[in-house]
């Protein structure tokens, strides 16, 4: 398990983004790309060690405990180390108690803006969310079984947690505060819709072992070459637009990427980078990975997804294409 948009959120939030020692309370910043000044970064630091064998370390402590707000303390790289090099000195009790001064002296000295954390946190909490039920982790992976074999094809929990990630995006409660971030997730949730009931059109939903594959609807009992040649351009031309929809699918996730780092915050996702595409073997049995994104000009308008029937043309005008053109007659 590792710490969550959310309980980082309330975590700086309520620290106000300042050590928690009180001859420090230095104001912090994320990561160290911010600053030259090393000492200035600050660092989600556990209580309970995050490993049996770490400072402060309890076996006892479940392991989906570790990182949830309870157990953490923002500090200094400085106090960080001085606390977890005098474990004796800076127990759990200790920790916990100088954790919680420091949040009343924020509220008394600084002043808290509640509101804005509460929104905050609400946006952290369907990033979370969303990365979760989209399989952001293994974007590249679940992705290349739509790009790469020519039978689009995808696993049975992936397929599910799409169908969920729907209702749930349809369902969400937005607070308003920011415009941009909200249309990035609608457009989202617009490509998500087309691409999944697209793929499903022709989806074999009785499964295959481990994996559901697109249906070759071309394959006919009585040979008849008309209807054969018909039903083999359908079923190019619907390989191609759930391709398209996978890389406009890609593009919409970036988006919210670009946003939950303009306004959540900015070291979302930087270790991982974009979503990346991979799409092969082609002829040679080679492979090509790729990123796909949005021009700028796309990326300024609130809905970039123009709606399937637009999508049929419009997907010429983005980085990359595999097909072209609205569906055979």
């Amino acid at each position: 398990m590792s710490i969550s948009l959310k309980t980082q959120k309330m975590l700086w939030g309520r620290a106000a983004a300042r050590c928690a020692f009180p001859e420090c309370r230095r104001a912090l910043v994320e990561d160290v790309t911010e600053t030259d000044d090393p000492t200035l970064v600050g660092e989600n630091c556990h209580i309970v060690a995050e490993k049996d064998d770490g400072p402060r370390g309890d076996p006892a402590m479940p392991v989906d405990d570790r990182d949830r707000y309870g157990n953490l303390i923002l500090l200094c790289n400085v106090h960080h180390k001085i606390i977890d090099d005098q474990v004796a000195s800076w127990t759990v009790e200790r920790l916990r108690q100088l954790k919680q001064d420091h949040e009343t002296w924020v509220e008394q000295s600084l002043g808290l803006d509640r509101v804005k954390l509460r929104d905050d946190t609400i946006y952290a909490d369907y990033v979370d969310e969303w990365a979760r039920l989209a399989h952001l982790d293994i974007w590249t992976g679940w992705s290349s079984f739509i790009l790469g074999s020519g039978q689009p094809r995808i696993r049975p929990e992936v397929d599910a947690d799409l169908e969920t990630l729907r209702r749930w995006l349809l369902g969400r409660i937005w607070p308003g505060r920011y415009p941009g971030l909200e249309h990035a997730f609608r457009n989202f949730q617009h490509v998500l819709q087309d691409f999944h009931e697209t793929l499903r059109e022709h989806l074999d939903c009785t499964g295959r072992g481990d994996m559901l594959f697109t249906q070759k609807f071309y394959q006919i009992e009585a040979w008849d070459p008309p209807r054969y040649a018909r039903l083999s351009n359908e079923y190019e031309f619907h390989v191609d637009i759930v391709s398209d929809l996978m890389l406009e699918l890609t593009r919409a996730a970036n988006l919210v990427c670009d946003f939950v780092r303009r306004d959540i915050s900015h070291a979302y996702r930087l270790k991982e980078g974009n979503l990346i595409v991979q799409r092969g073997p082609d002829m040679n049995f080679r492979f090509s990975e790729f990123v796909a994104r949005y021009s700028s000009d796309q990326a300024e308008q609130d809905m970039p997804y123009p709606g399937l029937p637009a999508f049929y043309e419009a997907r010429a005008e983005r980085d990359w294409t595999i097909g072209k053109g609205t569906p055979p007659e």
